[in-house]
C-alpha cells in the first residue's frame, strides 16, 4: 500500500514537472524578456518637461525602421508595465525598432500628463521624433509613430505638422464626444439594459456631459463632483477633440486599424470617417481586425474597457500568453506594413539618387 502512494506520488510530481516545463518553453513569457535587443535610456524635452524614455534596437540590423510609441489614456509609463513587451518584441522580430517614453510625471518623467491637450501631446511626439532622428547612429533609419486609442487625436495633428516615413493608429476615434457615447452604451450592454433603456440613458448621459464640458471656458465641476478635480480638467481641455479637420491632410503613410469587437471605440463608424478622409494612393489605408479588442487582443479572452477590470487570472494568461494573447495577424499585420512602406520609400530615394546622378559620356 505505501509503494502505490509512493508510486502515485511520484508520478504526480513527474506530471506537474512535465506541466511546468511546458509552461516555461511554450509560453510567452519570452515575450516579456529584452535581453536579446540593444536598450538604451534616451531623454527628451518638450516645453517645461524632461521626459525619459528606452530606445530599443533589434540586433544585427542596420538602419531599422523605429516606431515612437504614443501612448492612449492614463498614467503609462514607457512600457506600460511590461504590458507593451510583447508587441515590442514581435517588432523586433520583424526587424524594426521601438522608442517609448513615461508620460508626463509618471515613472522617470516631469510634468503633469493630466495638464496636457492634444496639441500638447503632438509637440511632444515632434519633440521626441526630433531627439531619434538627430542620433548619429539612426540617421539612415525611417522613423515613424505606433499609436493607441487617445493617440487617434493626437497624431493627426502631428502628421500636418510633419511628414513621418509612417503612422499606425490603433483603436483611434475621431470625436471624443461620439466616443464617450459609444463607451457609455457599451458599458450599459454589457450590464444588461435593455436596447430602450441603453438609448435612453446614453441620450442623458451625453447631454449632462455637453452641459458640463462643451464651453472650455466655463466648466461647471459642481456637474461631476466625485470626478478627480485634474482629471475634471483634463476632459474639459479636450472635450472638443475631433480629427477630422486633420485626417485628409495626413502626410506620409498611415494605416489605422481597430478591432472588429472594440467596446470603447466604434471601428465600423470610425473607419468609415477615415476611408472619406485619407488617400489610398498615398499608402493610407484601414482595416478592421475579427475577433480583436480595442488593443488588438484576443476577444475572446481580453475584451474589457478598462485594465482594472481585468481579473487576476486573466493577467496571468495574458503573461502566459505574450504575443499569442492578440488576435490572429494583428501584430504581423502592423510590422509587415511597416516594412513595406519604408522598404518602397528606400527604394524609391535609391532610384532616384540614380536617375539624377550624372551620366559618365565618353567624346
Amino acid at each position: 500500500m505505501v509503494k502505490r502512494k509512493t508510486k502515485v506520488f511520484v508520478v504526480l510530481i513527474v506530471l506537474i514537472a512535465i506541466i511546468a516545463g511546458a509552461i516555461l518553453l511554450f509560453s510567452g513569457l519570452k515575450d516579456f524578456d529584452l535581453s536579446n535587443a540593444k536598450v538604451t535610456n534616451v531623454s527628451f524635452t518638450s516645453g517645461n518637461n524632461t521626459l525619459q524614455g528606452s530606445l530599443v534596437l533589434p540586433k544585427n540590423v542596420t538602419s531599422p525602421p523605429i516606431a515612437l510609441i504614443v501612448h492612449g489614456d492614463g498614467a503609462q509609463t514607457r512600457f506600460e508595465n511590461s504590458n507593451y513587451l510583447p508587441l515590442v518584441n514581435s517588432l523586433l522580430k520583424d526587424g524594426i525598432g521601438v522608442f517609448s517614453w513615461d508620460k508626463p510625471g509618471v515613472g522617470q518623467s516631469t510634468g503633469a500628463w493630466l495638464q496636457q491637450s492634444m496639441s500638447d501631446r503632438s509637440d511632444e511626439v515632434r519633440a521626441a521624433y526630433n531627439k531619434i532622428h538627430s542620433l548619429p547612429a539612426l540617421k539612415n533609419s525611417p522613423i515613424g509613430f505606433l499609436g493607441f486609442s487617445q493617440a487617434g487625436w493626437v497624431l493627426p495633428i502631428t502628421d500636418n505638422e510633419m511628414k513621418p516615413a509612417f503612422t499606425v493608429i490603433v483603436g483611434g476615434a475621431v470625436s471624443w464626444r461620439h466616443q464617450g457615447a459609444y463607451f457609455t452604451k457599451r458599458q450599459l450592454e454589457d450590464q444588461g439594459l435593455s436596447p430602450t433603456q441603453v438609448s435612453q440613458q446614453v441620450a442623458e448621459n451625453l447631454k449632462e456631459n455637453d452641459a458640463t464640458f462643451a464651453n472650455p471656458d466655463a466648466p461647471n465641476p459642481g456637474l461631476r463632483p466625485k470626478m478627480n478635480p485634474d482629471r475634471f480638467d483634463f476632459v474639459a481641455r479636450n472635450y472638443d477633440s475631433d480629427a477630422t479637420p486633420y485626417l485628409g491632410s495626413m502626410q506620409g503613410p498611415v494605416l489605422a486599424l481597430w478591432g472588429a469587437d472594440d467596446k470603447n471605440v466604434d471601428p465600423l463608424y470610425n473607419q468609415a470617417i477615415y476611408n472619406q478622409k485619407l488617400h489610398p494612393d498615398q499608402e493610407q489605408v484601414t482595416a478592421i481586425i475579427k475577433h480583436a479588442t480595442h488593443g488588438l487582443l484576443k476577444s475572446q479572452w481580453f475584451n474589457y474597457q478598462l485594465p482594472s477590470e481585468w481579473p487576476l487570472w486573466r493577467k496571468g494568461l495574458f503573461i502566459l500568453m505574450g504575443r499569442d494573447a492578440y488576435a490572429p495577424r494583428a501584430l504581423d499585420t502592423i510590422g509587415m506594413w511597416i516594412n513595406q512602406v519604408t522598404q518602397e520609400e528606400a527604394q524609391s530615394k535609391t532610384v532616384a539618387s540614380t536617375t539624377s546622378a550624372p551620366q559618365d559620356t565618353k567624346q
